[in-house]
């Protein structure tokens, strides 16, 4: 498959006005600014996802929705609100906002599955960012900036490599019904830039990984962002969408951009809070 260049020209115009906005953003100013940030994606997310789910015939539960991604990522702020009552709220409140009238009762399940999928989908990804944003290291060390950054690394450049290696050398579809362009070839490329990506990391501002965590992250971000980036192709080709928004040139929405995170970010939360940086 031949590279399109005026695709390409998209692509690396969003990512370098992306990156610039990001660094400003993740390095320089107060951590509460990434906080805001990553709750109007949230908001914009929700959007997108109700504009793919009206493909469907069916729409979502916004309020509810919104909440949880707000109180999620506001949590950090507020000492006395527990995060594992979040699951339990979000839930409850889907539920009662379908009885609000006038409701097609003939949707009401459908659109309760539907709105569930959306927080989950959306809140697993922004509000695992917004908590690696506050992470330290077992001497008390800020490594928030730092990991922010490895994470968005791993998954764009990886995004990157498979692109290049799909389109220059993609031959074997994995799976053309539901996304006609990814290739093995395009992920076995994405394979490599993530064991890229990492060792950069590794050999640079993260000397704690060994090359288990190497290896770990590879496939971690390889396979899961795979997999994530596949069932939101599913679910865009069952709405007749080719992208879920139009808000960044050349990837589509924000949607299209978080469906190798959504998966990832939660685990790497996890592993790096018990395992890297435990001590």
């Amino acid at each position: 498959m031949a590279i399109n260049k005026k695709n390409l020209a998209q692509r690396a115009v969003t990512v370098v006005f992306t990156l610039a906005i990001l660094a400003v953003v993740v390095l320089l100013l107060p951590k509460w600014y990434m906080h805001l940030v990553l709750a109007v994606i949230g908001l914009l997310g929700v959007m997108e996802f109700d504009r793919m789910a009206n493909g469907f015939g069916y729409r979502v539960y916004k309020i509810p929705v919104m909440l949880f991604i707000l109180l999620g990522i506001g949590s950090i702020y507020l000492p006395w609100f527990n995060l594992l009552m979040l699951p339990y709220l979000s839930f409850a409140m889907v539920c009662l906002i379908s009885l609000v009238p006038p409701s097609d009762f003939t949707k009401s399940l459908p659109q309760l599955g539907i709105s569930i999928m959306a927080t989950g989908y959306l809140a697993l990804s922004l509000v695992s960012l917004a908590y690696i944003y506050l992470l330290e290291d077992a001497s008390g060390k800020d490594m928030g900036r730092i990991l922010i950054c490895f994470c968005l690394l791993m998954t764009w450049v990886g995004d990157i490599t498979a692109f290049f290696a799909g389109s220059l050398f993609g031959k074997h579809k994995i799976a053309p019904k539901a996304s006609p362009n990814k290739t093995w070839e395009g992920t076995a490329g994405n394979l490599v830039g993530n064991y890229i990506a990492a060792y950069v990391a590794k050999v640079t501002v993260l000397p704690q990984l060994d090359q288990w965590d190497l290896i770990f992250f590879t496939l971690v971000f390889g396979l899961l962002g795979f997999w994530g980036d596949l069932v939101e192709s599913t679910w865009k080709r069952g709405a007749r969408m080719k992208d879920s928004g139009t808000m960044l040139p050349g990837h589509g929405g924000f949607l299209d951009r978080t469906d190798s995170i959504f998966l990832t970010a939660p685990v790497f939360y996890y592993y790096m809070k018990t395992v890297v940086l435990a001590g």
